[in-house]
C-alpha cells in the first residue's frame, strides 16, 4: 500500500530524536535507498520579514524526472513544468513551514492517457533544530482508492493533511502505525 512512505516516515522519527525535527546531515540516502526515486530534497531560503521562502531543488529522484522529462537539481522550484503539481507544492511547502509538522496531500499524474493517483509526504528538516531549511519529500502510488479521503471535497481543493490529522485517515494512519 504505502510502505515506503511509511518505512521513510519511521526513518524521520527515528533521527529527529527529541528535536522538533532532524537535520540533512542526520540523513544517509542508502539508509532509504528503497525510496530514492520518488524523494526530492528541496532547499528553503527564509529570509527575515520575507513572507514568500524561495524553494531550490537539492535533489530530485530519477521516477519524477524521468515523469517530466528532465532533471531540475539546482533549480528554483518556480521553474517546475507542472503547473498544477506546482501549486500543490507551495501550498504544501507553505504549510509545513507554518506548522513545523509532516505534511500530506494527494497528487495525480496523467501518464498514457492514464491518470495515477500519488500521496505526497512531506517532512521539515532543520540545521538549528529551529528554523526548517530543507524538505524531505516522497511521492508513493495508491492503487487502492477506497482508502483516499473523500474526493468530492478534498481533491477540488488541494487539500493538505498535517500530521496532527494523519490518525483520522485510514491511508495517512497507516503511516505512523507500527
Amino acid at each position: 500500500m504505502i510502505a515506503n512512505l511509511k518505512k521513510l516516515h519511521s526513518y524521520w522519527s527515528q533521527k529527529k530524536k527529541h528535536r522538533p525535527f532532524p537535520s540533512r546531515e542526520d540523513l544517509d540516502p542508502v539508509d532509504f535507498h528503497y525510496a530514492l526515486g520518488d524523494v526530492s530534497l528541496i532547499d528553503v531560503d527564509q529570509p527575515d520579514n520575507a513572507d514568500n521562502p524561495i524553494y531550490k531543488i537539492r535533489l530530485l529522484g530519477s521516477n519524477i524526472q524521468e515523469r517530466i522529462g528532465s532533471s531540475f537539481t539546482n533549480r528554483n522550484l518556480e521553474e517546475f513544468p507542472e503547473v498544477g503539481s506546482l501549486r500543490k507544492m507551495l501550498i504544501a511547502y507553505r504549510e509545513v513551514l507554518k506548522t513545523k509538522e509532516p505534511l500530506a496531500y494527494t497528487s495525480f499524474f496523467e501518464t498514457d492517457e492514464k491518470e495515477q493517483t500519488f500521496i505526497c509526504c512531506i517532512w521539515p528538516l532543520s540545521t538549528d533544530g529551529e528554523k526548517i531549511n530543507m524538505l524531505l519529500c516522497c511521492r508513493e502510488h495508491i492503487t487502492d482508492h477506497s482508502l483516499l479521503p473523500d474526493q468530492s471535497s478534498h481533491f477540488s481543493t488541494s487539500k493538505t493533511w498535517p500530521f496532527s490529522e494523519w490518525s483520522n485517515s485510514p491511508l495517512f494512519s497507516a503511516l505512523t502505525q507500527d
